[in-house]
């Protein structure tokens, strides 16, 4: 692994007067030791749930908790569906989930260029897709434990099959986990 050999944090006392750059860093400073937290000891995969299955032509992905290689949360709290590829003529399929971050809300501000609106909050939420090629692919395993990379990308949590009736889950893909 190759972890950024120090991280820094706000010092904080009396009388210091408190920016919003202060504010970010202490933020990023915690969001950056639970990501190595999670990347160092726990790897990348599935902690638990998010089942995949295929269901009237949609495909189907159960609630749980994952971490991408970032050392990110992908948390899935209800039930999801998505529509397989349609005229494609792929054999199999990868359904992945991926991390992303959206802003929500803006409020207005006045700052040196003038006023403007910035975003108020953000949202960490997933996205799910379905790909030809397994993000996973290349990854090591080492004493029960995927190794993760460090870099941006999806988690492959399936691996579907296409039949003359459709798509259809395979049994004998093993995605990563968590232990």
């Amino acid at each position: 692994m190759s972890e950024s050999p120090s991280l820094r944090r706000p010092r904080f006392f009396s009388g210091k007067l408190v920016t919003p750059e202060n504010l970010e860093l202490q933020q990023q400073y915690f969001r950056e030791k639970l990501k190595r937290h999670n990347r160092s000891l726990h790897g990348f995969g599935i902690v638990s749930g998010l089942k995949v299955t295929v269901n009237s032509g949609q495909i189907v992905v159960e609630p749980g908790l994952a971490l991408d290689c970032e050392g990110n949360e992908l948390a899935i709290e209800t039930a999801q569906s998505i529509v397989p590829p349609a005229n494609v003529d792929w054999h199999t399929a990868f359904v992945s989930v991926c991390f992303v971050e959206e802003g929500a809300g803006t409020i207005p501000t006045a700052g040196a260029e003038g006023a403007s609106n910035i975003t108020a909050t953000i949202i960490e939420s997933f996205r799910l897709a379905v790909a030809q090629e397994n993000s996973n692919r290349g990854h090591r395993h080492l004493r029960a434990r995927w190794l993760a990379c460090e870099q941006p990308h999806a988690l492959t949590i399936a691996k579907l099959k296409q039949s003359s009736q459709g798509w259809r889950v395979d049994r004998g893909y093993r995605p990563p986990t968590v232990k």
